[in-house]
């Protein structure tokens, strides 16, 4: 059976906007808060957390916003040299494009199963709707 509307699982407003950002900012401020123990070990940790909620919870159009925030956040004020955009070695570039990559694939794979268990929730309704039409028919012609 094909379900054409497998992406409608995600409530499509905008205080879902508004979560991704309050939850990207909480992340920030828990990372800000543990800087001077963490330096910069782990930036986007914390980010990586929250967008994966996100993702979860609001689809993948939030937490595109999130991540997106998340790693400018990230790079400003977590990698080294700290409240810039200088990028000082190409091995923070590295990280850099390796930290879009898992933002990218994290959201990717839990849009995809999340519209599979979407579909495989509508499917069963659709199922048990005919169930109860075809008791119902069945009464009737029992009756008859």
């Amino acid at each position: 059976m094909q379900i054409k509307n497998s992406r409608a699982w995600a409530p499509n407003s905008l205080t879902g906007y508004g979560y991704a950002i309050l939850a990207t900012l909480t992340a920030f401020f828990v990372r800000y808060e543990l800087h001077p123990l963490m330096q910069a070990q782990l930036p986007v940790l914390f980010f990586i957390f929250s967008t994966t909620i996100i993702a979860y919870r609001l689809g993948w159009k939030p937490a595109a916003i999130s991540s997106g925030l998340g790693i400018a956040l990230a790079y400003f004020f977590f990698i080294p040299p700290f409240n810039s955009f200088d990028l000082p070695s190409t091995s923070d570039l590295v990280n850099l494009i390796v930290y879009v990559i898992l933002f990218v694939t994290i959201i990717f794979l839990i849009e995809r199963l999340q519209r599979e268990r979407y579909q495989a929730i509508l499917i069963a309704r659709v199922s048990d709707s005919r169930m109860q039409i075809m008791s119902k028919l069945s009464l009737k012609k029992r009756n008859l």
